[in-house]
Protein backbone atom coordinates (compact mmCIF):
# COMPACT_ATOMS: atom_id res chain seq x y z
CA UNK A 1 0.00 0.00 0.00
CA UNK A 2 1.69 3.19 -1.17
CA UNK A 3 -0.46 5.73 0.67
CA UNK A 4 -1.94 5.96 4.13
CA UNK A 5 -4.14 8.40 5.96
CA UNK A 6 -2.61 11.69 7.05
CA UNK A 7 -2.28 10.40 10.60
CA UNK A 8 -0.11 7.55 9.38
CA UNK A 9 2.05 8.88 6.53
CA UNK A 10 2.92 12.20 5.03
CA UNK A 11 2.27 11.10 1.46
CA UNK A 12 2.90 8.42 -1.15
CA UNK A 13 6.07 6.55 -0.24
CA UNK A 14 6.65 8.89 2.69
CA UNK A 15 7.86 7.96 6.16
CA UNK A 16 5.15 6.97 8.64
CA UNK A 17 4.62 9.61 11.33
CA UNK A 18 3.57 6.91 13.80
CA UNK A 19 3.09 3.15 13.88
CA UNK A 20 0.78 0.96 15.92
CA UNK A 21 2.20 -2.20 17.53
CA UNK A 22 -0.18 -4.97 18.58
CA UNK A 23 0.21 -8.47 19.95
CA UNK A 24 -0.99 -10.72 22.73
CA UNK A 25 0.49 -10.13 26.22
CA UNK A 26 4.14 -11.22 26.54
CA UNK A 27 4.58 -11.39 22.76
CA UNK A 28 7.34 -8.78 22.53
CA UNK A 29 5.34 -5.60 21.93
CA UNK A 30 7.45 -3.61 24.40
CA UNK A 31 10.71 -4.84 22.89
CA UNK A 32 9.46 -4.01 19.39
CA UNK A 33 8.43 -0.53 20.57
CA UNK A 34 11.88 0.06 22.02
CA UNK A 35 13.70 -1.03 18.85
CA UNK A 36 11.40 0.79 16.41
CA UNK A 37 11.67 4.07 18.31
CA UNK A 38 15.41 3.72 18.95
CA UNK A 39 16.51 2.64 15.46
CA UNK A 40 13.75 3.69 13.05
CA UNK A 41 12.91 6.91 14.91
CA UNK A 42 9.17 6.39 14.50
CA UNK A 43 6.86 6.97 17.53
CA UNK A 44 4.84 3.90 18.55
CA UNK A 45 1.14 3.91 19.49
CA UNK A 46 -0.17 1.15 21.76
CA UNK A 47 -3.64 1.86 23.11
CA UNK A 48 -5.09 4.72 21.10
CA UNK A 49 -8.62 3.80 20.05
CA UNK A 50 -8.36 0.13 20.94
CA UNK A 51 -6.28 -2.02 23.28
CA UNK A 52 -3.01 -3.40 21.90
CA UNK A 53 -3.77 -6.88 23.35
CA UNK A 54 -7.44 -6.99 22.39
CA UNK A 55 -8.86 -8.92 19.45
CA UNK A 56 -9.16 -6.33 16.70
CA UNK A 57 -12.66 -4.80 16.77
CA UNK A 58 -14.72 -4.54 13.61
CA UNK A 59 -14.78 -0.74 13.59
CA UNK A 60 -17.08 0.13 10.74
CA UNK A 61 -18.16 3.36 9.09
CA UNK A 62 -20.71 2.24 6.56
CA UNK A 63 -18.76 -0.29 4.49
CA UNK A 64 -15.32 1.20 5.16
CA UNK A 65 -13.16 -0.64 7.67
CA UNK A 66 -11.62 1.73 10.23
CA UNK A 67 -8.29 0.62 11.71
CA UNK A 68 -6.99 3.97 12.98
CA UNK A 69 -5.14 5.07 9.85
CA UNK A 70 -1.76 3.79 11.06
CA UNK A 71 0.48 1.01 9.79
CA UNK A 72 0.29 -1.92 12.21
CA UNK A 73 3.13 -4.16 13.37
CA UNK A 74 1.81 -7.43 14.84
CA UNK A 75 4.09 -9.28 17.24
CA UNK A 76 3.66 -13.01 17.83
CA UNK A 77 5.44 -15.66 19.86
CA UNK A 78 5.14 -19.33 18.93
CA UNK A 79 2.09 -20.82 20.71
CA UNK A 80 4.07 -23.25 22.90
CA UNK A 81 6.36 -20.54 24.27
CA UNK A 82 3.48 -18.06 24.39
CA UNK A 83 1.09 -20.17 26.45
CA UNK A 84 3.90 -21.11 28.84
CA UNK A 85 4.67 -17.41 29.25
CA UNK A 86 1.01 -16.68 29.96
CA UNK A 87 0.87 -19.43 32.57
CA UNK A 88 3.89 -17.94 34.32
CA UNK A 89 2.31 -14.50 34.09
CA UNK A 90 -0.88 -15.68 35.84
CA UNK A 91 1.18 -15.81 39.02
CA UNK A 92 1.53 -12.02 38.99
CA UNK A 93 -2.27 -11.55 39.31
CA UNK A 94 -2.20 -8.93 36.57
CA UNK A 95 -4.24 -9.18 33.36
CA UNK A 96 -4.79 -12.97 33.68
CA UNK A 97 -6.70 -14.92 36.31
CA UNK A 98 -4.31 -16.91 38.54
CA UNK A 99 -4.00 -20.64 37.88
CA UNK A 100 -1.95 -23.12 39.88
CA UNK A 101 -1.43 -25.92 37.35
CA UNK A 102 -0.44 -25.78 33.70
CA UNK A 103 -2.74 -28.64 32.67
CA UNK A 104 -5.89 -27.01 34.04
CA UNK A 105 -4.74 -23.65 32.66
CA UNK A 106 -4.55 -25.11 29.14
CA UNK A 107 -7.90 -26.90 29.37
CA UNK A 108 -10.04 -24.31 31.11
CA UNK A 109 -11.69 -21.06 30.07
CA UNK A 110 -9.29 -18.17 29.61
CA UNK A 111 -10.18 -14.78 31.09
CA UNK A 112 -8.27 -11.62 30.44
CA UNK A 113 -8.89 -8.04 31.51
CA UNK A 114 -7.47 -4.87 30.09
CA UNK A 115 -6.16 -3.95 33.54
CA UNK A 116 -6.71 -5.81 36.82
CA UNK A 117 -5.46 -2.81 38.81
CA UNK A 118 -8.31 -0.52 37.76
CA UNK A 119 -12.10 -0.96 38.20
CA UNK A 120 -14.60 -1.10 35.34
CA UNK A 121 -12.15 -2.43 32.75
CA UNK A 122 -13.14 -4.47 29.70
CA UNK A 123 -13.09 -8.25 30.20
CA UNK A 124 -12.68 -10.98 27.61
CA UNK A 125 -13.37 -14.71 27.90
CA UNK A 126 -12.20 -17.44 25.55
CA UNK A 127 -12.75 -21.19 25.51
CA UNK A 128 -9.05 -21.86 26.21
CA UNK A 129 -5.78 -19.89 26.10
CA UNK A 130 -5.15 -21.37 22.64
CA UNK A 131 -8.52 -20.00 21.54
CA UNK A 132 -7.38 -16.48 22.42
CA UNK A 133 -4.15 -16.99 20.44
CA UNK A 134 -6.20 -18.19 17.46
CA UNK A 135 -8.77 -15.41 17.61
CA UNK A 136 -6.23 -12.60 18.04
CA UNK A 137 -4.03 -13.53 15.11
CA UNK A 138 -6.92 -14.66 12.91
CA UNK A 139 -8.44 -11.18 13.30
CA UNK A 140 -5.15 -9.46 12.49
CA UNK A 141 -4.68 -11.61 9.40
CA UNK A 142 -8.26 -10.90 8.33
CA UNK A 143 -7.47 -7.19 8.64
CA UNK A 144 -4.37 -7.67 6.50
CA UNK A 145 -6.45 -9.41 3.82
CA UNK A 146 -8.57 -6.27 3.49
CA UNK A 147 -5.47 -4.40 2.31
CA UNK A 148 -4.71 -2.64 5.60
CA UNK A 149 -0.97 -2.06 6.19
CA UNK A 150 -0.41 -4.97 8.61
CA UNK A 151 3.02 -6.57 9.04
CA UNK A 152 3.64 -9.71 11.14
CA UNK A 153 6.89 -10.11 13.11
CA UNK A 154 7.90 -13.26 14.97
CA UNK A 155 9.35 -12.64 18.44
CA UNK A 156 11.98 -15.33 18.07
CA UNK A 157 13.20 -13.71 14.84
CA UNK A 158 13.23 -10.24 16.42
CA UNK A 159 15.46 -11.56 19.20
CA UNK A 160 17.80 -13.60 16.98
CA UNK A 161 18.03 -11.19 14.02
CA UNK A 162 16.75 -7.74 15.07
CA UNK A 163 18.42 -5.85 12.19
CA UNK A 164 16.68 -7.97 9.56
CA UNK A 165 13.33 -7.50 11.32
CA UNK A 166 13.83 -3.74 11.47
CA UNK A 167 14.67 -3.81 7.76
CA UNK A 168 11.36 -5.53 6.95
CA UNK A 169 9.43 -3.14 9.21
CA UNK A 170 11.11 -0.12 7.66
CA UNK A 171 9.97 -1.19 4.19
CA UNK A 172 6.39 -0.82 5.40
CA UNK A 173 7.02 2.51 7.14
CA UNK A 174 9.36 4.17 4.63
CA UNK A 175 9.87 2.19 1.39
CA UNK A 176 12.30 4.78 0.06
CA UNK A 177 14.76 4.35 2.94
CA UNK A 178 14.97 0.78 4.22
CA UNK A 179 16.90 0.14 7.41
CA UNK A 180 20.33 -1.39 6.78
CA UNK A 181 20.05 -5.09 7.70
CA UNK A 182 23.78 -5.11 8.43
CA UNK A 183 23.47 -2.59 11.27
CA UNK A 184 24.48 -3.73 14.75
CA UNK A 185 21.31 -3.69 16.87
CA UNK A 186 21.53 -4.06 20.65
CA UNK A 187 18.86 -6.03 22.49
CA UNK A 188 18.38 -4.48 25.97
CA UNK A 189 20.09 -6.37 28.78
CA UNK A 190 16.93 -6.10 30.84
CA UNK A 191 13.33 -6.92 30.08
CA UNK A 192 11.36 -3.81 29.28
CA UNK A 193 8.46 -2.99 31.58
CA UNK A 194 4.93 -2.69 30.25
CA UNK A 195 3.99 0.77 29.03
CA UNK A 196 1.54 2.42 26.69
CA UNK A 197 0.63 5.84 25.41
CA UNK A 198 -2.20 6.30 27.92
CA UNK A 199 -0.60 5.37 31.24
CA UNK A 200 3.18 5.64 31.11
CA UNK A 201 5.14 4.26 34.10
CA UNK A 202 6.42 6.77 36.66
CA UNK A 203 9.96 5.56 35.97
CA UNK A 204 10.43 4.85 32.23
CA UNK A 205 13.82 3.26 33.02
CA UNK A 206 12.27 0.65 35.30
CA UNK A 207 12.97 -2.92 34.27
CA UNK A 208 11.65 -6.39 35.09
CA UNK A 209 14.93 -8.24 35.58
CA UNK A 210 17.55 -9.64 33.18
CA UNK A 211 16.46 -10.39 29.63
CA UNK A 212 16.05 -14.15 29.17
CA UNK A 213 16.91 -15.29 25.62
CA UNK A 214 15.53 -18.75 26.38
CA UNK A 215 12.03 -17.28 26.00
CA UNK A 216 12.64 -17.48 22.27
CA UNK A 217 13.92 -21.07 22.43
CA UNK A 218 11.26 -23.60 21.41
CA UNK A 219 13.20 -26.57 22.79
CA UNK A 220 13.40 -24.88 26.18
CA UNK A 221 9.65 -24.20 26.20
CA UNK A 222 8.88 -27.80 25.19
CA UNK A 223 11.04 -29.10 28.02
CA UNK A 224 9.10 -26.97 30.48
CA UNK A 225 5.56 -27.76 29.31
CA UNK A 226 6.13 -31.44 28.45
CA UNK A 227 5.18 -33.18 25.22
CA UNK A 228 1.71 -34.14 26.48
CA UNK A 229 0.77 -30.51 27.11
CA UNK A 230 2.48 -29.42 23.89
CA UNK A 231 0.28 -31.82 21.91
CA UNK A 232 -2.78 -30.39 23.60
CA UNK A 233 -1.75 -26.90 22.54
CA UNK A 234 -1.05 -28.01 18.97
CA UNK A 235 -4.46 -29.69 18.72
CA UNK A 236 -6.13 -26.39 19.62
CA UNK A 237 -4.06 -24.10 17.39
CA UNK A 238 -5.36 -23.46 13.88
CA UNK A 239 -2.89 -24.30 11.09
CA UNK A 240 -4.10 -21.37 9.00
CA UNK A 241 -3.30 -18.99 11.85
CA UNK A 242 0.14 -20.55 12.26
CA UNK A 243 0.74 -19.92 8.56
CA UNK A 244 -0.41 -16.31 8.92
CA UNK A 245 2.13 -15.65 11.68
CA UNK A 246 4.93 -17.10 9.56
CA UNK A 247 5.04 -20.59 11.07
CA UNK A 248 4.00 -23.07 8.37
CA UNK A 249 4.60 -26.66 9.46
CA UNK A 250 4.97 -25.66 13.11
CA UNK A 251 3.72 -29.03 14.51
CA UNK A 252 6.51 -30.79 12.63
CA UNK A 253 8.99 -28.20 13.91
CA UNK A 254 7.88 -29.10 17.44
CA UNK A 255 8.32 -32.80 16.81
CA UNK A 256 11.88 -32.20 15.60
CA UNK A 257 12.60 -30.04 18.65
CA UNK A 258 11.26 -32.46 21.24
CA UNK A 259 13.82 -33.86 23.67
CA UNK A 260 14.03 -36.31 26.54
CA UNK A 261 13.30 -33.55 29.07
CA UNK A 262 9.98 -32.74 27.37
CA UNK A 263 9.00 -36.43 27.31
CA UNK A 264 9.95 -36.89 30.96
CA UNK A 265 8.00 -33.78 31.96
CA UNK A 266 4.82 -35.40 30.64
CA UNK A 267 4.98 -38.00 33.42
CA UNK A 268 5.10 -35.44 36.23
CA UNK A 269 1.60 -35.35 37.62
CA UNK A 270 1.36 -31.73 38.82
CA UNK A 271 1.80 -30.48 35.28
Amino acid sequence: MSTMSRSGQGGPGGKAARVRIMGTPRSGTNLAKHLVEAYLRVPVVFDQGFWKHGVFPALMNGRVLQYGGLPIIVMSKDPISQLLSWFRFTRTDSVFRPNKYLGSFLRGPFEIRQDFTQPNQMEYRFRTPADYWNQFYFAMNALRRTGAPVHFVRYEELVSNPAQCLNSISRLLDPARPFDAGTAVAIPRYAIGASNDIDRPADPAANQGPFDPSRANLSSALARVGWRNARRILRDIDDDVLDATGRPGFPETCRRSIGLAAIARSFIGYW
